[in-house]
């Protein structure tokens, strides 16, 4: 149900749910969601909105300053992109006895990749395309780093500067590109 604060001009779309709190999400888009509980009077939940205004209104106007990341690859096409980068890198890590893993991908909200080790997969970020070739295959090799080391140790680090040398660079790149 949407509803307007006609004091900011702040339209939210509201979502009643077995929540104990009343909850405020502002998406990239601009777009104000907010669920409470359904036996939260409206009048509270008014009040609560209107008592954010003023953080919603600098999100929304950062996320409006913010330019629209650039697409590198079709939604679709992402998957064949990552797994071909997959299959190039596999052969430096198959050399330790590392089995093919299994490649899924799915809409991740704050990482570009995952590894379980021990059910051998990886797990990729449909968002990779938002992101130039060379950082996806520094993600592929940050993944496949975590078959040798389950952690962000120094050791870990340490063999994957053997793998991708420049993954500083790209790791800052990538931190430049917004997955929300």
């Amino acid at each position: 149900m949407l509803r307007t604060i006609e004091k900011y001009n702040i339209t939210y779309d509201l979502e009643r749910k077995r929540v104990k709190n009343i909850n405020l999400r502002i998406k990239p888009d601009g777009s104000v969601h907010v669920s409470a509980h359904r036996l939260v009077p409206q009048s509270v939940i008014d009040e609560f909105v209107l008592s954010r205004a003023e953080l919603i209104l600098r999100a929304q106007a950062k996320y409006a300053a913010k330019p629209a990341p650039t697409q590198y690859f079709a939604e679709g096409e992402i998957r064949e992109v990552v797994l071909g980068v997959c299959k190039k890198v596999y052969p430096y890590y198959e050399r330790f006895g590392i089995a093919f893993p299994q490649i899924r991908f799915r809409k991740m909200v704050s990482q570009w990749g995952n590894c379980r080790a021990k059910q051998g997969i990886l797990t990729f970020n449909t968002a990779l395309r938002y992101a130039p070739l060379e950082c996806i295959e520094y993600v592929v090799h940050h993944e496949f780093t975590h078959f040798l080391q389950q952690n962000h140790s120094k050791l870990f680090y340490a063999e994957l500067e053997k793998a991708c040398p420049d993954w500083k660079a790209l790791r800052k790149t990538l931190k430049a590109i917004s997955l929300r």
